[in-house]
């Protein structure tokens, strides 16, 4: 009799070891699949932030590969001559798009290529100037060629954005396009900021190398 009330006493314990095992299982089971779909959120974020910086250099690269009477000259619209600083906002959002994961190819950036997310990217470039308050140019637009000496360095920029759906805490409006986006979106000083928008920056200033020195 004593014999059998130990055996029922042990099969009990056992059993509830059982149920806390199988409670710790559910909740290492649910720890793991948020780790993985923050995982999975982190990626993506890396992901875009890496194409987003790519578009950038090459834009960049893009505008240095100008003259620097040239940026002078004409704007992005192609009109002359352009009064500093000025910007491309006033070309269309649509035809300013890049997309997203495109591999390298020598195609149009108008065609379509396999493996790639159309319009994922917008981007935005700024020429502004710079020169000495003693000695400015005569005018804005600068008068060339009297006044090509007098621009010390052109200020480049380049700006990349794009809709971050990463972050499910802070999930973008179901109908934002990425031609909704605007510079005002990444300034965390404007009232416009929205922290669903990523961005890459990149600004170089080049230095005056049209102008002929005589010694």
């Amino acid at each position: 009799m004593i014999a059998r009330r130990t055996t029922r006493r042990q099969a009990g314990f056992t059993l509830m070891e059982v149920l806390v095992a199988i409670v710790i299982f559910a909740i290492s089971i649910v720890g793991l699949v948020a780790m993985e779909a923050r995982s999975a959120e982190a990626q993506r974020a890396s992901s875009l932030l890496r194409d987003g910086e790519r578009i950038a250099q090459e834009v960049m690269a893009d505008l240095q590969a100008q003259g620097f009477t040239q940026l002078l000259t004409y704007d992005f619209e192609g009109n002359p001559p352009p009064a500093l600083p000025y910007d491309d906002t006033a070309i269309p959002p649509a035809s300013r798009t890049r997309d997203f994961r495109r591999p390298p190819s020598d195609q149009p950036a108008a065609t379509n290529v396999p493996g790639s997310i159309r319009g994922s990217f917008l981007v935005v470039r700024r020429v502004g100037h710079v020169y000495s308050a003693l000695n400015p140019p005569s005018a804005n637009p600068p008068v060339l060629p009297t006044d090509l000496p007098l621009v010390n360095a052109l200020v480049l920029d380049v700006l990349v954005m794009w809709i971050d759906d990463s972050n499910p805490t802070m999930p973008p409006p179901a109908d934002l396009l990425v031609t909704d986006l605007t510079p005002a979106m990444v300034d965390p000083a404007s009232v416009e900021f929205r922290p669903y928008v990523g961005a890459v920056q990149l600004r170089t200033v080049r230095a005056n190398d049209a102008v002929v020195v005589v010694p």
